[in-house]
């Protein structure tokens, strides 16, 4: 049995890994009361102490019936071996299966430990059949192997290109400086139509629009209250509607057409854009205070932004050497026929074990032996 729980130690990575995530999204369930211990716990009057941490190694996790990798059951006590798993060999595991770095709740780290021993009985029942020498067990290993590789290195990028160094943070934030600029920006809207009534008087209403937003727009070159210049403009156009906000949020920063952006962005603190003739209507811009993030302050998105590309160019140089072609042919879903299945029993023979469990009063089946090629 060694050898399947080895490998084990390694498939219990995809099998139990989303059990984990299971655990922590199900909504928490009332946990039953634990069994009473004959030590009442110490307390101090009516308030019981704290718990006390479960130290390093101490055990966590004990699976009688499963030995550990290099140790076999005798032949006369097969049930003798107990797997021990103390707290850092447990939480180690754990980690290996954590690539979000998430923090898992009780439940979600008791459900693991519980299902962790049920595939290891599995595994060792499985081993005991020979299943461990069907070329599908085989063929799951080396995709198993080769996803979690992956993940591995991907793991492995996020640790290298994590914290980048202040010197790298300082050339970012000085190369990339407009990126951490905030402006305020308030807008002043003058709908081309009347929006309860679109085709009434259309004509003459777009001219009355655009005539009155070349006067706001003066008006508010002139430093006038643009809040003020947006509630006459739908009062003097006859509007019921209510006006709309004139400050535009700054997170997420607005977006605009490129002309419109580039004018924006040329302008000072308190200054104007000239009339912009938009699909919804005249606006205008204004800039009401401009203000760059300190880097201190900007740091987390730096660190985030530096990281990501370095990953992103790691995995580039990574998979750029690397592509496939796919028989189109047998890939088009108008003419795939599902790939043969594979009989459930092809062990090669002398591969499994000597001695199989035979239930009772059975007869002990022979191995299936293949047939010879033509």
């Amino acid at each position: 049995m060694p050898t399947m729980i080895r490998h084990l130690q390694f498939v219990c990575v995809l099998a139990v890994a989303p059990l984990l995530t299971q655990a922590q999204t199900q909504p928490q369930q009332q946990a039953p009361p634990p069994a009473q211990s004959s030590q009442p716990p110490a307390a101090v009057g009516s308030q019981p102490q704290p718990v006390q941490p479960v130290a390093a190694n101490a055990p966590v996790l004990t699976v009688h019936g499963v030995c550990p990798a290099g140790q076999t059951a005798s032949a006369e006590k097969p049930e003798s071996c107990t797997l021990v798993l103390t707290r850092t060999q447990f939480e180690a595991l754990v980690s290996s299966l954590n690539v979000n770095n998430q923090a898992y709740a009780p439940p979600a780290l008791r459900g693991f430990a519980t299902n962790y021993a049920t595939i290891l009985a599995l595994a060792k029942a499985g081993e005991n059949v020979g299943v461990d020498k069907d070329p599908r067990f085989l063929d799951l290993m080396k995709i198993a192997r080769a996803r979690a590789l992956a993940e591995s290195y991907r793991r492995y990028l996020q640790e290298k290109y994590g914290n980048p160094s202040a010197e790298e943070i300082a050339a970012y934030y000085q190369q990339n400086v407009s990126k951490f600029e905030q402006m305020k920006i308030e807008r002043i809207h003058i709908p081309k139509v009347d929006p309860t009534r679109p085709q009434d008087r259309r004509p003459e209403f777009e001219k009355k629009a655009r005539q009155l937003a070349g006067e706001i727009r003066e008006r508010a070159a002139r430093g006038e209250d643009v809040t003020s210049l947006q509630g006459e403009v739908y009062k003097t156009l006859g509007l019921k509607t209510q006006p709309p906000q004139t400050e535009l949020s700054v997170s997420p920063k607005p977006t605009f057409p490129a002309n419109v952006e580039q004018e924006i962005n040329a302008l000072k603190a308190g200054e104007v854009t000239k009339v912009e003739f938009e699909p919804s209507g005249f606006n205008m811009y204004k800039v009401r205070s401009r203000n760059t993030i300190p880097m201190e302050q900007a740091k987390a998105l730096i660190v985030r932004e530096i990281s990501q590309k370095n990953i992103d160019d790691a995995l580039k140089a990574a998979t750029s050497g690397v592509t496939s072609d796919l028989n189109e042919q047998y890939f088009n879903l108008r003419h795939a026929n599902p790939p043969p299945r594979i009989p459930a029993r092809m062990v090669p023979p002398g591969s499994a074990p000597s001695a199989r469990p035979v239930a009772p009063g059975a007869t002990p089946t022979p191995t299936q032996k293949p047939t010879p090629p033509k």
